[in-house]
């Protein structure tokens, strides 16, 4: 076999380092935004529905937890029924949605 064939020397792997900024910057992002959406439900709920002290700081943290372990189950159903581009695709519905 030719030492420089095109298929050895043109095959590239899907992501690796070039990937890493898109993924860096999806979850700076996602983090941000997070963040920033905790502030705001807090102000809502003590101005809209005057909560406050620690039933303010216990719905907020069982909405952000509930939030955060969601993802686990969207890993569950992703990898054992659906698959991750309808995963993705449900996901993004329920979250527009939401």
């Amino acid at each position: 076999m030719d030492p420089l064939s095109p298929s050895q020397s043109q095959s590239k792997k899907p992501g690796g380092w070039r990937a890493i900024k898109y993924i860096l910057g999806n979850e700076s992002f996602e983090k941000l935004a997070s963040m920033s959406l905790i502030a705001n439900i807090t102000v809502y709920l003590r101005t809209r529905y005057n909560l406050s002290g620690i039933l303010l700081v216990n719905v907020v943290q069982i909405w952000s937890g509930t939030s955060n372990i969601s993802s686990i189950a969207g890993a569950i159903v992703s990898d054992v029924v659906l698959g991750r581009f309808l995963t993705l695709l449900f996901g993004t519905i329920f979250s527009l949605l939401i």
